[in-house]
């Protein structure tokens, strides 16, 4: 990890050690702390741990500012599974994303969340709207409205069928290289009706119609990797 994001304490397993000899030399003697496999077991809520755990006080995640100079917003819509908001947190990561603002859904500090970004959540400033439905989608419509009157294009998200076929753009026919702010929706319901009310412009991913939507971690990496292959196939 980056400066700031160095782990308070380190706990592994003789097992572990014996095995990661020349990794376990890079923890510092204050920073690692040898525990029994039953310990680390109890400790953590992984079936199988792997010998080694990480305590990261929660000081050193970075902390959300509304920052005019960002580029690349995601922008997460109740997303549910731990495991689609940890992939998601790590493709961000992946893409370049500046920060991300959560309509509710899981918590990224949910030890799910954490394992499947793989370390992404404490790199990533993040915003988690919290309380009542209501009151979680207002807060978020208040935040892209803010975006867009600073020049940022807001993009919802939809499924390639046929309601969406002539209001939709394939997600390659936008300038991926504006400011951008990415809106992905819940797993069963989508982006919120008022969202889509507000900000109507849409990209999809086409796809066959045999298949009614994409799993949203699966659509994030195109749709998010897409900035990059602009700007990689612009400077060659």
């Amino acid at each position: 990890m980056k400066s700031g994001n160095t782990p308070s304490k380190i706990l592994v397993t003789e097992k572990w050690l014996r095995k990661n000899q020349n990794l376990s030399k890079q923890f510092g003697k204050s920073l690692k702390t040898i525990v029994s496999e039953e310990v680390l077991a109890y400790a953590i809520s992984t079936i199988n741990p792997d010998g080694i755990a990480a305590l990261v006080e929660t000081s050193s995640i970075p902390n959300y500012k509304f920052n005019i100079k960002d580029d690349l917003v995601l922008v997460l819509d109740r997303i549910q599974d731990p495991g689609n908001m940890g992939n998601l947190f790590r493709t961000a990561l992946a893409a370049g994303v500046d920060s991300i603002l959560l309509a509710g859904g899981a918590h990224p500090l949910n030890q799910k969340v954490l394992r499947a970004s793989s370390g992404a959540v404490f790199h990533l400033p993040f915003l988690r709207f919290e309380g009542a439905e209501e009151e979680i989608i207002n807060s978020l419509l208040d935040s892209l409205s803010k975006l867009s009157n600073i020049g940022f294009n807001i993009f919802s998200t939809s499924s390639y069928s046929k309601k969406f076929k002539n209001s939709s753009k394939p997600y390659w026919e936008i300038d991926w290289t504006k400011r951008t702010a990415l809106i992905l929706g819940n797993e069963g319901q989508g982006i919120h009706k008022k969202i889509q009310e507000a900000f109507n412009e849409t990209i999809s991913i086409p796809h066959s119609e045999l298949v009614e939507s994409l799993n949203v971690a699966c659509v994030a990496v195109p749709l998010l990797l897409e900035r990059k292959r602009v700007a990689y196939t612009s400077n060659t």
